[in-house]
C-alpha cells in the first residue's frame, strides 16, 4: 500500500497515521496476516518521528486490528473488525475542550463516588498531599498543574475500579494542557484559584467521609465550574458543600 504524505492539521499525526492504516486494513488493502512495514519503514514514509507510528500502531492494537508478534513485527489481524479507534487529540479546538470537560465531569464524578466508598488511608494521604501542594502552589503563584492530575489520579485509583484508573492515566497527558490552561486562567481573575482549591477540597472531604452522592457532586460541580472558567461553559455549577 503506498503511502499517502500526510497533512499538518491540528490533530496528531499519530491519530492521522492510525486512521489512514485503519482505513486501508478495513478496505482489504492490507490482507488479513499480513505484515506491516517495520516502524524505521513506515517512518520514512510518512515522514514522521518513529515515536510517532509506534503512538499510532499501539492505537491499531487497542483497537484489534493488528497484533505484534515478539521479535517478528507487526500483522494485520486474521479477521479484522469495524471498531473505532479511540484516541484524545493533544491540541484542542474550544469545542474539543470542552467536550473533554464534560467528558472528565461524568466520568470522575463517577471515580470519586467509588472512591468515598472504597479509599484507603493511603488514598487520603496522597490526596491530602496533592492538596497541600497545590495550596502552596497558589500562594507562590506556580502552575501547580502537576499537583492537580495527581490529586485527580489518586481520586480514581482510590475507586479501586482499574478501569477508572487505565483511562485516568490514559487521558492525563492528553488533559495536562487543558489543565494547565484552566490553572492558568484562574490565577490571572483574582480569588478564582482559591475557589478551584476550595472544590477540590469539597471532593476530599466527601471521599473522607464516606459519602459517595456528596463526592460525586463535588466532583461534578468542579469540573463543571472548571469549564465555565475557561469560558467554555456556560452555567456554572452549585457549590457542593463538604460534610465530615
Amino acid at each position: 500500500m503506498k503511502m499517502p504524505t500526510l497533512k499538518r492539521t491540528r490533530e496528531s499525526l499519530a491519530n492521522e497515521v492510525a486512521r489512514i492504516l485503519k482505513e486501508g486494513i478495513l478496505a482489504g488493502k492490507f490482507a488479513p496476516g499480513e505484515k506491516l512495514a517495520t516502524e524505521g519503514e513506515l517512518a520514512r514514509q510518512f515522514g514522521i518521528s518513529r515515536n510517532a507510528v509506534r503512538e499510532a500502531i499501539a492505537q491499531l492494537r487497542s483497537a484489534e486490528l493488528v497484533e505484534t508478534r515478539h521479535g517478528l513485527g507487526t500483522f494485520v489481524v486474521a479477521n479484522p473488525v469495524r471498531k473505532s479507534v479511540f484516541s484524545i487529540p493533544r491540541e484542542f479546538d474550544a469545542v474539543e475542550l470542552r467536550q473533554i470537560f464534560e467528558l472528565r465531569a461524568e466520568l470522575e464524578s463517577g471515580a470519586a463516588a467509588l472512591a468515598a466508598r472504597n479509599r484507603t488511608e493511603e488514598d487520603l494521604a496522597a490526596m491530602r498531599e496533592s492538596l497541600d501542594r497545590l495550596a502552596e502552589a497558589i500562594k507562590t503563584n506556580a502552575s501547580g498543574t502537576e499537583h492537580d492530575l495527581a490529586f485527580h489520579e489518586r481520586v480514581a485509583r482510590a475507586s479501586g475500579n482499574r478501569f477508572f484508573r487505565e483511562f485516568l492515566e490514559f487521558y492525563a497527558a492528553r488533559v495536562a494542557d487543558a489543565v494547565a490552561i484552566a490553572r492558568d486562567n484562574s490565577a490571572q481573575q483574582p480569588g478564582w484559584s482559591q475557589i478551584a482549591q476550595f472544590e477540590h477540597e469539597a471532593i476530599y472531604d466527601a471521599i473522607a467521609a464516606g459519602n459517595p452522592d456528596q463526592a460525586r457532586a463535588a466532583m461534578w460541580v468542579h469540573l463543571q465550574n472548571a469549564c465555565k472558567r475557561l469560558g467554555l461553559c456556560t452555567q456554572t455549577a452549585t457549590t457542593v458543600e463538604s460534610e465530615s
